[in-house]
């Protein structure tokens, strides 16, 4: 597939919550013709994942969905029973697959802004404790300084919390970098969350893809002619 998908990608893949975003995207994008070769492994991509695909019982608005798709189908000009059905199908699959894709990425920005808060909390709390820790330091410092026979009390607190507040300070860099981690993968789920699907334009696709419907002036695939022979 142009769009991305090899034919190894194509023989290994079934359609998930995980890889809808992309393979719609890249659905949506395909410009007619397209080669045949492609055309064959979408029409498996797209079969093979409707066949081994199990609808759950309690879809939230499931019978209000496919009557909402009905007049749009319709519209579309597919009269075939076993087209109008299998396209349902698919259709249903891919709202199934793209609420369990949302839930997903929902949960998924969840945790990583929950981790960015807490990592954010943590490096002040660092912050903090190190300044403390250093004004301990620093007194404690001070009157060793102060006395003339200053004893190993005052001075085990003066090296201990000198080191405390190393710790502190050099963790703020690692707190960092993980911040910086966080906020990449943050961005990730956000550029891959497919909000939204225009039903329309992937009824549009799907048909054309799978056959059901052929548009005057639209050539959806081309078969690619081996070179002429030579003349003997």
């Amino acid at each position: 597939m142009e769009a991305g998908y090899s034919a190894e990608d194509i023989r290994k893949t079934v359609l998930t919550p995980k890889n809808l975003a992309r393979f719609y995207k890249d659905l949506l994008c395909l410009r007619f013709p397209i080669k045949v070769s492609d055309v064959l492994d979408l029409r498996y991509l797209i079969n093979n994942s409707v066949d081994n695909y199990r609808l759950p019982f309690d879809i939230p608005g499931y019978s209000q969905f496919r009557e909402a798709l009905r007049s749009a189908i319709e519209s579309f000009g597919i009269e075939n029973e076993r087209h109008y059905s299998r396209l349902l199908n698919i259709l249903a699959m891919f709202r199934d697959l793209h609420y369990s894709h949302s839930i997903e990425s929902r949960d998924a920005e969840t945790r990583l802004r929950n981790a960015i808060r807490k990592n954010r909390e943590a490096r002040r709390r660092s912050l903090r404790y190190g300044i403390y820790s250093v004004v301990i330091s620093a007194t404690a410092g001070l009157v060793w300084f102060m006395l003339i026979q200053p004893g190993w009390l005052i001075k085990m607190v003066t090296f201990t919390m000198a080191y405390i507040a190393w710790d502190y300070f050099h963790s703020l860099s690692a707190l960092e970098r993980d911040l910086a981690i966080l906020k990449e993968s943050l961005g990730k789920v956000i550029r891959k969350r497919l909000n939204s699907i225009d039903w329309k334009m992937l009824i549009h696709k799907l048909s054309l893809i799978l056959g059901y419907k052929q548009i005057k002036g639209v050539e959806v695939f081309r078969i690619e002619q081996d070179a002429p022979s030579a003349a003997h």
